[in-house]
């Protein structure tokens, strides 16, 4: 009896793990009929990227803080006011910034710029007396030299000095001495350019001057014989010339003298040795010929001292002189441009402390008057940076009392009459979208109307921002402008922005969530005679609802939407994604429910391209 209960037992539990096994590989055929299906339909398919956005201005005009030093706000103007033409013709006050420390600074920087401006008069002058006075040493140094001119041509006569001169390579006359005298009078009162001074620069690097120098004129220093000049100028004009004449005049006169004395005293010496004349009497012809031999010798010697010593040494001095004074002038010229480059710099220094000076004060006076800022632009009032993030406009709130800093966004009045959509795609999109594509958006606040726009931005490089938070996502943003004036449109509200990256024409397709992904394949169930088989199938593009099928099916077939043997799992969790295929493959979480069996494809209308 037991082993006979015992078989029973045995066959029932063999039967029943029999029925449970066809249950499981017939797929569940007590949940088939539950699964909705959708009809595989041929037609056009809209690919597109949906995106969340916030309603922005494409041109904001903001005010914007110009006081170099962190300032209070006194008084602003409230938030959401709307400026009129009105407000701009009386000049309505926005904002007015607390200007007490700019006036303290005015008020200082005052005594040190009247300090500056007599500074600056006073090298301006100094500059103009070092002209003059380099101007009255070089005419005096001038004059030098023409007087070592005239006393060496009286000396030695015009032609002859000329002549001397010209072989010396010196300013032979007048004319060439004031040519001389114009150049390095031109060079003592061309300032030296002070730019490159105390900069670096090569070691033979040559000093530049303001304009173009003029030709240096160099002096000759050699030794002259002055001895040959003599030969033949008996007859010059010069003081050495009448000289030599007088020494030779007076050696003739000598020799004449010499001459007559001698017949003298030797017709004295006959007479007084035949006893006409005494003896006294010759010796004092004798004596008056001795005075005149001496006398003859002092001439010669006399002669032979000018031409041979006082003639070439007073020639040589002369000369010497002459030189003496042309380096002088010299030297005088490099002294003038060494006081005039002086007097420049300082000139110079101040007129750029000056100018700074100057530009401060201006600057201060127009931060003075930025402390009061007026209406210019008609617009809505909003306060910060519309374009900054929360966490930004948080950080740096606008109210009275609040400190702001130099160009800190104070208001922002946005021009309503072009409106835009900032949205930020993500990585896996971004290849998708291209400038220009059409966009069509829904306004949260407005959900029965649609708006058409375009893609006018899109950067090259993702968001740093939404980065630091989150490494992992990487978002490019996207700036999407609306066509067309939308007066209810307003800064701030959310949008969705559907960007068309594709129109397709004919093609079949199937709901994403009827897609299952295995091993890279993927596959759909499809209703054959009441069961549901599976089956391989190639798919293509996708948007948020459907996916395009290459190959594997056919139009008019139903596809489960839900797939068989997992459809109770996932709806015990609707937070687990499934995978989504196509090309670009992405965890998608499935519709919580369904609202019949069949749908048909009318059901779920494709957008018109």
């Amino acid at each position: 009896m037991k082993k006979a209960n015992r078989k029973t037992w045995i066959i029932i539990g063999s039967l029943t793990l029999g029925v449970v096994a066809w249950m499981t590989l017939s797929g569940d055929s007590a949940t088939e009929e539950e699964v909705p299906t959708f009809i595989a339909t041929r037609g056009p398919l809209q690919v597109d990227v949906l995106q969340g956005g916030e309603i922005r201005a494409l041109n904001n005009f903001e005010v914007k803080s110009e006081i170099e030093v962190p300032t209070k706000i006194i008084s602003i103007i409230p938030e959401g006011y709307l400026i009129t033409e009105e407000d701009i013709k009386d000049g309505k006050v926005l904002v007015e910034l607390d200007s007490s420390e700019l006036k303290a600074r005015i008020q200082d920087h005052e005594i040190d710029f009247q300090t500056t401006v007599a500074t600056y008069i006073d090298a301006d002058e100094g500059r103009e007396i070092q002209r003059s006075e380099n101007q009255s040493l070089v005419r005096d140094m001038k004059e030098s030299g023409v007087f070592a001119l005239m006393d060496f041509e009286k000396y030695l006569g015009r032609d002859l000095t000329a002549k001397i001169l010209s072989d010396a390579s010196l300013p032979s006359n007048g004319a060439e001495l004031d040519k001389f005298a114009a150049v390095l009078d031109t060079q003592s009162n061309t300032p030296t350019n002070t730019n490159v001074i105390g900069k670096s620069k090569p070691a033979d690097a040559k000093v530049i001057t303001a304009g173009q120098n003029p030709k240096k004129v160099t002096l000759s220093s050699e030794r002259i014989d002055f001895s040959p000049f003599l030969e033949g100028q008996a007859s010059g004009d010069g003081e050495a010339q009448q000289k030599l004449r007088q020494l030779g005049d007076e050696l003739l006169l000598r020799k004449s003298e010499l001459s007559v004395a001698k017949q003298k005293v030797e017709s004295s010496e006959r007479l007084s040795s035949k006893g006409f004349i005494t003896k006294t009497q010759l010796e004092l012809d004798q004596v008056a010929y001795e005075k005149v031999t001496l006398s003859l010798k002092t001439a010669e010697t006399q002669l032979s001292l000018f031409t041979k010593y006082e003639f070439s040494k007073q020639c040589a001095l002369l000369l010497s002189a002459y030189r003496e004074s042309l380096t002088k002038l010299e030297r005088t010229v490099r002294a003038n441009r060494s006081k005039m480059a002086q007097a420049e710099t300082r000139f110079q220094t101040s007129k750029r402390r000056y100018e700074m000076q100057l530009a401060k004060t201006e600057e201060l006076e127009r931060q003075l008057k930025a402390c009061t800022i007026k209406a210019t632009q008609q617009g809505l009032v909003a306060y910060g940076d519309l374009d900054a993030g929360s966490s930004y406009n948080y950080s740096n709130s606008i109210e009275e009392g609040a400190s702001v800093r130099l160009r800190q966004t104070i208001l922002t009045i946005p021009d309503m009459a072009q409106m835009g959509v900032m949205v930020k795609i993500h990585e896996s999109q971004v290849k998708k979208v291209k400038v220009g594509q059409p966009v069509l958006i829904r306004v949260d606040a407005e959900p029965g109307k649609v708006l058409e726009g375009r893609v006018a931005e899109l950067a090259l490089l993702p968001d740093s921002s939404s980065s630091r938070y989150t490494p992992n996502l990487k978002v490019y943003p996207a700036n999407i402008h609306i066509i067309g004036n939308q007066p209810w449109l307003k800064p701030g509200m959310n949008a969705k922005a559907e960007i068309i990256v594709d129109q397709l024409a004919e093609v079949l397709y199937v709901p994403v969530q009827s897609i299952e992904v295995e091993a890279d394949q993927h596959f759909c169930y499809i209703r054959n005679n009441g069961k549901l088989e599976r089956r391989s199938i190639k798919t293509g593009v996708f948007n948020d609802e459907f996916i395009e099928v290459r190959d594997g099916l056919q139009s008019g077939e139903s596809v489960a939407i839900s797939l068989p043997k997992r459809a109770t799992m996932e709806d015990s969790r609707p937070d687990a994604p499934s995978i989504l295929p196509g090309e670009n493959q992405k965890p998608i979480k499935p519709k919580a429910k369904e609202k019949s069996k069949d749908v048909a494809a009318a059901a779920k209308p494709t957008p018109a391209p």
